[in-house]
């Protein structure tokens, strides 16, 4: 996967967890889950610094709904 790529991926998981937060989309209807998964084979470090956050998000957000 090249640089570009790469950061297109972490700016579509950016986008949709700005949907989620902002209850657009639901969680499961995001796909979100598959682009963590995607990002973490890719690049290891990227997703470290995007986890904690996805995580904080899960955990604050009533993604339920």
């Amino acid at each position: 996967m090249t640089e570009r790529e790469l950061r297109k991926l972490e700016g579509t998981i950016r986008t949709k967890m700005e949907e989620i937060k902002k209850q657009r989309v639901s969680l499961k209807d995001s796909g979100i889950g598959g682009l963590m998964n995607a990002l973490k084979k890719v690049d290891e470090a990227s997703y470290e610094k995007i986890f904690p956050e996805y995580k904080k998000m899960v955990a604050e957000y009533n993604i339920f709904k």
